[in-house]
């Protein structure tokens, strides 16, 4: 076996089990759009079946730029940012840290 035969197969049924992961979750919670982010959201082969999954399911798809798919600041930057154009704001006294956030518990507006 070649190495890189190897890796192609690992990636394909590793993303394949994140696909079946995430149809699963949108077709449980009802849910109309799918994020992408994170540093594995730059991995064109996972951007390419969540895209083909979202599209036969009838869903929104969302990615960030490639650019900021590097650095996690960054993405949390441009988040707060889309939410500030978007109107939603927060006192500073208002804002907390969770250990657990679930992402499910954030409204996508924009």
């Amino acid at each position: 076996y070649r190495v890189e035969d190897l890796a192609y197969s690992f990636q394909e049924t590793a993303f394949a089990a994140l696909v079946e992961v995430t149809e699963r979750a949108v077709a449980h919670t009802g849910k109309e759009e799918v994020v992408l982010i994170g540093g594995v959201a730059a991995n064109n082969r996972l951007r390419e079946m969540i895209r083909i999954m979202c599209e036969d399911r009838g869903v929104e798809f969302f990615v960030p730029p490639y650019d900021l798919c590097r650095d996690n600041g960054a993405m949390i930057a441009y988040t707060g940012l889309r939410m500030f154009k978007a109107g939603i704001k927060f006192n500073l006294e208002e804002t907390i840290v969770k250990q657990k956030f679930r992402t499910d518990e954030v409204k996508v507006i924009w």
